[in-house]
């Protein structure tokens, strides 16, 4: 492992970065921080993933647009909590191309170098008198060490900030700091959204490995939670690295130094995703699905979906029940083809099926393992090489 947990870390613990997060009154009756704003001293190359809805929200349009034509030079990352600024048309690409302009003008930068998340209540316009004194505001008071700000002003039904921060080891004294925020739950309410994560480092890397870099370990992390089968028009990751590292530039795919970097943000992404399941899941249970010797990865997400997203097995394990007939259920019903005489099922340690038939055990022995805050299921398909993992939990109304 070449990567060690910066424990008082936060967003802008890279070098060259700022942030803040303050209160402009977005939040209807509350005084809670709710603008973020973090910026880089120096251009960033930025890495993007975005939500697959076809009913995109105006910050996510703004952002793809701008990340269409320069992926080279970013210099800040605009977040406002309270409104989603989606499902408001025209009117709400304006307010987004308008805040974009405001921090770019405010910070002195060019207007195509300003990216934009949003977050909250879908369908209601942004409070653009407030905004526009709270960019304000929040341009002035940016600083190294105002990212814990900012990682609050990004909730909205979140119980807590979710950060992580990494000092990553690369070669002999070359050493970076990988750091993340990111906010999410669920959508407990169909209209309310959404999973956001940016990342920052001073790490120097070409673009076209940090874009490739960033889709792995989005694959593996967030692309791997199902917690209540919604998707949002507003999520989105974007990863901004400035350079400011003193280092070579690693252009090398197969080099040690993109394989360390690598291997930290695949574990930085994971443990953010890791956080988020865990708030989701308040007083309810962690269940993690893991679905071994699948043919092919679409097998075995298929499989992990079907079980993640069965109200019949959530309901099961938040019962603490013995009577594991919806893991069984949940699987045969997955549509993925795979051979029933081979299949085996297991609750933690504790085998419940082999080759297709039940196994003998003591119920006293399964009931305090779907009692525990953490569950783990596993099934295995024995028909070829692929393994994964999928995150997912229980809640009251499961």
């Amino acid at each position: 492992m070449s990567y060690t947990i910066f424990e008082d870390g936060h967003i802008a613990s890279p070098a060259g970065f700022r942030a803040t997060g303050v209160s402009c009154g977005l939040k209807d009756g509350s005084k809670a921080r709710d603008l973020a704003l973090i910026a880089s001293q120096r251009p960033c190359r930025v890495g993007a993933l975005f939500t697959t809805s076809l009913t995109r929200a105006a910050p996510v349009f703004l952002s793809q647009a701008i990340l269409s034509r320069n992926r080279e030079t970013i210099r800040a990352v605009l977040i406002n909590s309270g409104q989603a600024n989606a499902g408001t048309g025209q009117a709400g690409l304006a307010d987004a191309v308008e805040c974009a302009k405001l921090v770019a003008d405010e910070l002195e930068v060019p207007r195509d170098a300003v990216l934009l998340m949003s977050t909250g209540i879908v369908g209601m316009p942004l409070l653009m008198p407030r905004l526009r004194e709270g960019i304000k505001r929040a341009v002035s008071e940016l600083d190294s060490g105002g990212g814990r700000r900012a990682a609050v002003a990004i909730l909205t039904t979140d119980s807590r900030p979710k950060e992580r921060v990494f000092r990553v080891q690369l070669r002999n004294d070359q050493r970076i700091t990988l750091a993340g925020m990111a906010k999410g739950t669920r959508m407990i309410h169909p209209r309310l959204a959404t999973m956001l994560c940016v990342i920052t480092s001073d790490v120097l890397i070409e673009q076209r490995l940090l874009q490739r870099a960033l889709q792995h370990s989005v694959a593996r992390s967030f692309n791997r939670l199902n917690l209540d089968g919604d998707s949002s028009p507003n999520d989105s990751v974007l990863f901004l690295a400035n350079g400011a590292a003193a280092m070579p530039s690693i252009s090398d795919p197969t080099s040690r130094e993109y394989g360390a970097f690598q291997e930290a943000l695949d574990a930085l992404c994971t443990d953010l995703a890791q956080q988020i399941v865990r708030d989701a899941a308040g007083n309810g249970k962690i269940m993690v699905v893991r679905v071994r010797g699948a043919s092919s990865e679409t097998m075995a997400r298929r499989v992990a979906d079907a079980v993640a997203g069965s109200r019949a097995v959530r309901a099961w394990v938040r019962r603490g029940s013995t009577d594991w007939g919806p893991l069984l259920a949940a699987v045969g019903g997955s549509c993925a083809e795979f051979r029933p005489e081979l299949l085996a099922l297991r609750v933690g340690q504790l085998s419940l099926l082999h080759e297709g038939a039940t196994v003998p055990f003591d119920p006293a022995a399964l009931l305090p393992i779907v009692s525990a805050p953490e569950v783990e299921l596993h099934v295995d398909l024995n028909v070829g090489p692929v393994d994964l993992s999928l995150w997912t939990c229980t809640w009251q109304d499961a």
